[in-house]
């Protein structure tokens, strides 16, 4: 049988000679001491470096102001970057809406483009939201058909123009357009305020807004010079505007829009039914030599 080898480790005190400790190991335990040694030397090492001061010694470590400027630097960068974006998008905004030669499309489409995705891609609405709009279809079409007629009654509605005629194609929609003969005002349609009056840079003329009585509201568009400031209370069939700029034909016409409580209306049923003659486009054409 074969001896088992054994080390013998004694810790004497020269001075006394005296023996303070004694190690008997065999050659397995010696290396498993020996291997935690070295563990145990590892691990000290690891957690200076990583909790104390020395490891900025360490090659291609920062100094600490060059990573905080360094940090600073990135945080800089990020909210440029982020003002670069907003900017960007104000600048396609207003270059898409002062493009005059641009195709206008639907809401979905631009939603689509937005999202650089096609229109057949998007998902479509929910059963929520497609009752909501249902919903909402149909109290629009109970407050045109019988809460605005029934608010109405009673209200003193005037023409907007004293011999204009609202354009065959338009009597039946929400804008209605009104030819005016001649350089004639433009009138309130019932008694109101002035709620808004300023210069649209996009019709090359003046907008003019009234409230009136019972919810509802007018507006004009494409009219001349306001004779009323916002603020001032005006009757039914007051001049409100001068006459709007004739076209290169002579042919002076303008914008009527009418709510009741935030929903359109069609103003021809309104302000529209006092003359039931139109006039042909010849009629407006610019005179000879002009």
């Amino acid at each position: 049988m074969r001896t088992l080898r054994k080390y013998k480790i004694t810790v004497e005190d020269e001075a006394y000679l005296t023996t303070k400790a004694t190690f008997r190991l065999s050659r397995p335990a010696l290396a498993a001491m020996a291997v935690g040694a070295f563990l145990v030397c590892v691990a000290a090492s690891v957690a200076v470096i990583m909790f104390t001061p020395l490891r900025t010694l360490l090659p291609g470590y920062m100094d600490y102001s060059q990573r905080v400027e360094t940090e600073e630097n990135l945080l800089r960068l990020d909210s440029i970057r982020e003002r670069y974006a907003v900017n960007q998008a104000y600048i396609d905004n207003v270059l898409r809406v002062t493009d005059t030669g641009r195709t206008p499309v639907d809401s979905a489409s631009c939603t689509a483009l937005l999202r650089e995705m096609a229109p057949d891609s998007l998902m479509g609405p929910s059963e929520r939201e497609a009752g909501f709009i249902s919903q909402m279809q149909e109290k629009e079409r109970f407050n045109i058909s019988v809460l605005a007629p029934l608010a109405a009654d009673g209200m003193l509605f005037s023409p907007v123009s004293p011999e204009g005629v609202f354009t065959s194609d338009s009597r039946q929609s929400d804008e209605g357009v009104v030819v005016v003969p001649g350089s004639q005002p433009v009138q309130s349609s019932a008694d109101g305020s002035v709620v808004a009056a300023y210069y649209s840079w996009n019709t090359r003329a003046y907008e003019l807004v009234i409230q009136h009585d019972r919810g509802f509201m007018t507006a004009y568009s494409g009219i001349g010079a306001p004779l009323v400031a916002v603020g001032d209370i005006v009757n039914s069939g007051q001049a409100v505007a001068l006459a709007p700029e004739p076209d290169r034909r002579g042919r002076r016409d303008f914008t009527v829009r009418m709510w009741h409580d935030g929903l359109p209306v069609v103003p021809f049923e309104y302000v529209g039914g006092f003359r039931e003659e139109s006039y042909p486009e010849e009629r407006y054409e610019a005179p000879r030599g002009r």
